[in-house]
């Protein structure tokens, strides 16, 4: 009862949102702003009805763009862009905007949040290569990482029905062909006992894809608790 009393729920809240965007830019947008947010909102609809169809599951990676770090991060700043007057001046609340997309560009790509966010229970659950990881005492990488220290630890995707492929995740057989040592790749012992450095706050594009896929874990549990299967 209480999960479809949730669900209820988080479908009027759904629906909000979209009858609110609906009522804001189609009665004072142009023609191609109108079309756009029609194929969008089919779109939307069609993941529901068929989401095993291709072209249905092509649109949604489109579609589904601005609610990813990146995607979030240019739009906004595209809606600061119109703001813009001659001489470089933004009107309100353009300035707004770019701070907004710049906070979540530099969160999403920050090795010490992404850690945490890729280290959370919702993340390890929605993606089973996460919750198959473990740690790996050891490593020849050691005396190339911390050459004051006798052991390195790295993580190491042992699910088979994982359908990620990426350098996030390093599998036992490249184990040997691993040059550096991401953030990610520490437990969180090591980063209680040694604490946060420098280094942990510069951002870097492997950061922010590796946010970005665990961003979208999220949205698929959304996804799926909404379909209620």
């Amino acid at each position: 009862m209480f999960e479809l009393l949730s669900r209820v729920l988080l479908w009027l809240l759904v629906g909000t949102i979209i009858y609110t965007l609906f009522q804001r830019f189609y009665p004072s947008g142009t023609f191609v702003g109108r079309l756009v947010l029609v194929i969008m909102l089919l779109v939307i609809l069609l993941s529901f009805i068929n989401p095993n169809e291709p072209a249905v599951a092509s649109l949604w990676r489109v579609v589904s763009f601005p609610l990813k770090p990146l995607g979030a991060s240019i739009l906004l700043m595209v809606f600061a862009a119109q703001r813009m007057k001659k001489g470089g001046t933004l009107d309100a609340p353009g300035g707004y905007l770019i701070g907004w997309a710049l906070t979540i560009l530099l969160l999403s790509s920050t090795p010490a949040f992404a850690y945490f966010l890729v280290r959370s229970p919702v993340a390890m659950v929605g993606e089973p290569y996460l919750a198959n990881q473990e740690i790996v005492q050891n490593v020849r990488l050691a005396s190339s990482i911390a050459p004051a220290t006798s052991t390195s630890e790295t993580l190491v995707a042992l699910g088979q029905n994982s359908t990620i492929t990426s350098d996030g995740i390093i599998s036992a057989s490249r184990m040997s062909d691993v040059v550096s040592a991401p953030y990610l790749l520490q437990t969180p012992q090591d980063i209680r006992r040694r604490g946060l450095r420098l280094e942990d706050f510069v951002p870097n594009a492997e950061m922010l894809q590796i946010t970005t896929r665990v961003w979208e874990t999220y949205l698929n549990q959304i996804y799926f608790f909404l379909r209620g299967r």
